[in-house]
């Protein structure tokens, strides 16, 4: 019975109560829009229908500059993902919507959801959908997009995985750091650009997982001469393995994008190569950096030793699956999810044990959604 309930007037009283009163503060010489919701996809919600007259009205109302529309409902996990699409799900899944509100009201039209690159931001607004594009992941991974589309060196971009690490880490009480950029939310102490060295030096790097290749990367970057040696064909290490996962393809981009800028900087990288020793000792380096990684820990039971498989051995098909599996958990990260989901698929019975307190907590919220 209030004047904020009920009819879609009363419903929309307190958003036209406070752009009111910033378009008074502000003058009309101030540049405004608002950020809304236009379809909740949510029985009892606002429909797509009802969300085109809040639009109209929006616009009607003189008070705003630009419509910053979004698509989907907060209220659980599951339906954050639809508003913040993770990796594995589609890029940029509600631009077509936004583009029908943007026809409907021929008015300024703002919109983000998962928009990972400039090429599909480009073609959103080159095809009249939308006038405006939000990359806030994307900037979160690389700060400096619009510097480098500038300065014509595109292909320098960081680009966003979608792991989600910075939102699920600030919805539990986290800072919101990037799983792609180590800088992210430490720029104190880890500045994004990387200073060129006083003097030059010989760097030897062992591994060309994602921690070898960004040593190897910002010391390329800062001037120094860089050998990396790698055991396997290729590089990547653990990344390679979690993107066996056709969710989880888009963590390759990590290495990808490394590999790239080692090669721009001259950074020279041997494979299939066992770094002995003398291997090492042969290059005559000022610094060497150990970067190969963790070994699977398997000998966790008293007896029966020879039946205990890696989450490793389960995603690269190197063991074939059982019957009934047992998967014990104590690191509560994707690992132990993507081997489970790999084995139920095969047709096994499989059964998740943890010391943790709640199911997989390193995966957080976000992540979560696609494996239950």
């Amino acid at each position: 019975d209030g004047p904020y309930g009920g009819s879609l007037d009363n419903r929309m009283r307190f958003c036209m109560d406070v752009l009111k009163a910033i378009r008074a503060r502000v003058g009309e010489d101030f540049i405004l829009g608002v950020r809304y919701t236009a379809d909740e996809c949510l029985p009892g919600g606002t429909g797509k229908a009802e969300g085109f007259e809040i639009s109209r009205r929006l616009k009607e109302s003189g008070l705003i500059d630009y419509l910053n529309v979004i698509r989907g409902h907060i209220d659980t996990d599951a339906g954050l993902t639809d508003v913040i699409p993770i990796q594995g799900m589609t890029n940029s899944p509600h631009l077509d919507f936004a583009g029908e509100i943007r026809a409907a009201t021929n008015f300024p039209t703002f919109h983000a959801a998962k928009i990972p690159d400039v090429a599909t931001a480009r073609h959103a607004i080159a095809s009249g959908k939308v006038d405006m594009i939000g990359m806030t992941r994307a900037h979160m991974t690389d700060p400096h997009i619009v510097r480098k589309i500038i300065e014509k060196r595109e292909d320098e971009i960081r680009p966003c995985v979608g792991a989600n690490y910075c939102l699920d880490r600030i919805y539990q009480g986290g800072a919101a750091y990037c799983i792609h950029n180590a800088a992210t939310g430490r720029e104190v102490t880890m500045p994004h650009i990387v200073a060129k060295a006083a003097t030059r030096k010989k760097v030897v790097v062992v591994g060309a997982g994602p921690a070898g290749l960004e040593a190897a990367r910002v010391a390329g970057e800062r001037g120094h001469e860089v050998v990396v040696f790698e055991a396997a064909s290729g590089p990547g290490g653990q990344i390679r393995l979690t993107a066996q996962s056709p969710r989880r393809r888009e963590m390759m981009s990590i290495i990808e994008w490394r590999m790239a800028q080692c090669e721009k900087h001259g950074v020279s990288i041997q494979f299939n190569t066992w770094a002995e020793a003398e291997t090492i000792e042969a290059e005559n380096p000022d610094v060497v950096i150990i970067a190969t990684g963790g070994v699977a820990h398997t000998d966790v039971l008293s007896k029966g030793n020879e039946f205990v498989v890696s989450s490793w051995d389960i995603i690269s098909g190197d063991a074939k699956p059982g019957t009934n599996v047992l998967i014990f958990d104590d690191a509560g990260d994707h690992a132990a999810l993507q081997a489970a989901e790999f084995l139920a698929g095969a047709g096994a019975k499989v059964e998740i044990m943890t010391p943790d307190r709640s199911f997989s907590p390193e995966v957080m919220a976000m992540n979560l959604v696609p494996y239950m």
